[in-house]
């Protein structure tokens, strides 16, 4: 069982996908510790405490501030 699942954990990672979406979110971690990026409140809120939100994980650093809620919200409108 745990060997199955590294293997597919490990297949899953090496997609074109994943590895730009990982490199995104890493981009914005790096940005925000730099100083380059600012976190700001929810953009449909108002909520302080929020993600960064990638509409192209090919622009890294082009991100909405959305906070928990209202991005879990905004991925189950997309995806209906």
């Amino acid at each position: 069982g745990r060997r199955k699942a590294a293997d597919w954990q490990a297949l899953y990672r090496q997609r074109e996908e994943v590895r730009t979406k990982n490199a995104a979110r890493a981009a914005v971690a790096y940005a925000l510790r730099t100083g380059r990026l600012t976190r700001q409140p929810c953009i449909m809120c108002g909520n302080p405490k929020t993600q960064g939100h990638h509409a192209d994980y090919n622009k890294p650093l082009e991100v909405q501030w959305l906070c928990r809620p209202c991005h879990l919200r905004h991925h189950a409108i997309r995806e209906t």
